[in-house]
């Protein structure tokens, strides 16, 4: 063991006690190490990307993505769209059943919508995901029908967000899926607790509807969550974990250079971008050098929004910061997306053109500002905050980086609190339209639009490109309206900074294989013996 092994290995006995030695594992069990803690296990209560992942152990969707992004049926045998091109047709696997032995029928799933849409007091509610369906038909108790004001052709891939329960449990509360009470789904485990903010035990469901050979290979499965990069390390080399997710870009080398360690990685979609409040009111914090506040909000001129955006050097953030375990980019989506803008390169770090326009827009000198995000949520989120705060201050701009986990900054990020802010979106369909509809479109709770636009953006001429390409049936068309709503809101307006693209990356024991998946997830029936070579 290297003195690097032995340093990583006290800080993980030092923060997490670990004491369970990898021998003392039962050869029936794994356990997992989580990047970002789950909040709830409730599958219906905000968009979170961490607690997702675990609910999905014992939840399901009507469709599910492969690995590599390709759509999939899952409680759904098959979809298409209505003749009259108003909405979609989901025909149920006759084979699916919860855990309970019930079969599930499409009034779960119907009642299932019917939750997520309005369950109360969500931070960041599912409803951008569901906002088309105008109205839900249970034709039979194979059969859904979800109606739509016109065609809305990427409609399936929204449910795959969609986790399904009993009907009869749809009127459960919050509490009742942490306690496990109403954690009852059609999933491979079965949740035996739940700790929030910590992860969960399960238990492999031996009467599982899907085919033997997708069934989990251990009967047991600890799912924990371990932030500080340096302790997950060490507990996976410690083999006190099987697994682990988001493996930091400076252990990388390391670890490939081991002979226990596997790693498997994948090209990931979620961009990861500085949001910013372009409201009138001047956000707290936000001062002039002289410690006087400004007459108006200088973030609310598109000018300043620019120099932040020219200020900042994307290619250092990808070499320096994420040691090449990332892109860069200027625009919503990834190169190899349908959507991605070929002609829409990142800009270049040009802080002379950043200088000019702070001066033409009245700050000459610049200001000071908050800079907050999570600490626990996105590869090195702390670092690129450090990073971007020292970039601004090159053109006078001083931010102070406001740090704090996940869970306090997330209720605080969609209520607007932050005058800027680090944050991430992911969407799977190679469209920007969760991207666009989330975090661009105007606010308007009741078509559950703005959800993750927290900052007050609002561009008629960009709500109206959006209600265009959702209802364009051809690919062709519809990418080119994507495109103009991209370069209207991300180039010319500015209203947020995109940073780069990100690589998912797993590192597993020697002997063990775990697919790496475009969507991020670490799922227990993933992770399995490996194949003899």
């Amino acid at each position: 063991m290297t003195v690097l092994d032995v340093f990583l290995t006290f800080l993980a006995a030092a923060a997490f006690s670990l004491t369970t030695a990898a021998a003392a594992q039962p050869a029936d069990s794994a356990r997992i190490g989580l990047a970002a803690p789950p909040t709830s296990f409730d599958p219906h209560y905000q968009t979170h990307a961490p607690s997702y992942a675990l609910q999905r152990h014992v939840f399901e969707p009507m469709l599910d993505w492969s690995p590599d992004g390709a759509l999939l049926p899952l409680l759904a045998r098959d979809w298409a769209p209505l003749p009259g091109g108003d909405g979609w047709e989901f025909h149920l696997d006759p084979a699916a059943r919860f855990q309970d032995g019930s079969p599930v029928t499409a009034g779960d799933v119907a009642a299932s919508l019917q939750r997520a849409r309005t369950l109360p007091n969500s931070p960041s509610p599912l409803t951008p995901f569901f906002r088309d369906i105008r109205a839900v038909e249970v034709v039979d108790a194979r059969t859904l029908r979800l109606r739509s004001e016109g065609p809305v052709p990427l409609l399936p891939t929204s449910m795959t967000t969609l986790l399904v329960v009993p009907a009869r449990l749809a009127t459960a509360g919050t509490a009742a899926f942490n306690d496990g009470s109403a954690a009852i789904g059609s999933g491979a485990w079965r949740l035996a607790r739940f700790r929030p903010g910590e992860g969960a035990e399960l238990t492999a469901d031996p009467g599982w509807w899907r085919p033997a050979a997708e069934h989990p290979a251990w009967r047991r499965l600890g799912v924990a969550a371990i932030p500080q990069d340096a302790a997950r390390v060490a507990a996976l080399l410690a083999g006190d974990v099987a697994l682990i997710e988001a493996v930091p870009p400076r252990d990388v080398a390391v670890l490939e250079a081991r002979d226990d360690v596997a790693l498997a990685r994948a090209a990931s979609p979620r961009l990861i971008y500085i949001a910013l409040d372009q409201r009138e009111a001047v956000p707290e914090g936000l001062l002039l050098p002289d410690g006087t506040p400004p007459a108006r909000n200088p973030l609310a001129d598109m000018r300043v929004r620019r120099a932040l955006s020219l200020a900042i050097d994307r290619g250092a953030l990808v070499g320096q910061v994420m040691q090449g375990q990332a892109s860069a980019t200027g625009q919503l989506l990834p190169a190899d997306s349908v959507s991605a803008d070929p002609d829409l390169p990142p800009p270049a770090l040009d802080r002379a053109e950043a200088r000019r326009l702070l001066a033409e827009a009245g700050v000459p000198r610049g200001f000071r500002m908050v800079l907050a995000g999570p600490q626990d949520r996105f590869v090195n989120d702390a670092e690129t905050l450090q990073a971007v705060a020292q970039m601004w201050r090159q053109v006078g701009v001083v931010a102070e980086v406001q740090v704090m986990p996940n869970a306090a900054w997330l209720p605080r990020f969609v209520q607007g609190r932050f005058g800027a802010s680090l944050s991430g979106w992911l969407g799977l369909s190679g469209e920007p339209q969760s991207y666009l509809t989330a975090m661009l479109a105007s606010r308007d709770h009741a078509r559950g639009r703005g959800s993750f636009n927290p900052g007050g953006y609002a561009s008629p001429a960009l709500d109206a490109l959006i209600d265009r390409a959702v209802e364009t049936p051809g690919s062709a068309p519809r990418q080119a309206l994507w495109r103009q709503a991209v370069r209207l809101a991300v180039v010319e307006d500015a209203a947020l900074l995109p940073l780069l693209h990100g690589v998912n990356i797993w590192a597993m024991r020697r002997g063990l294989a775990y697919p790496a998946r475009r969507d991020g997830l670490t799922l227990g029936t993933g992770l399995r013996p490996a194949a003899a070579p």
